[in-house]
């Protein structure tokens, strides 16, 4: 059975974030979150991307194990 191990120090940030203000120094750090997670995304889908090609173009090599003369 598998043990779940909840990320304490993601849960503390999390809500620190949460609890920030519209003070200009909290809303430079919400911005800096954002973007962080923007880049994430773009990066996320070219890797998706790259994943399809690369699965793709396994399907017509030669298949592992055999042996080509």
């Amino acid at each position: 059975m598998a043990m779940y191990n909840p990320d304490l120090k993601y849960i503390e940030a999390k809500e620190i974030v949460d609890n920030l203000s519209d003070s200009a120094k909290d809303k430079a750090i919400k911005y800096y979150i954002f973007k962080h997670q923007e880049w994430h995304n773009k990066d996320k889908k070219e890797l998706e991307g790259f994943r399809k090609f690369f699965t793709q173009l396994g399907s017509y090599l030669p298949k592992t194990g055999r042996k080509i003369n």
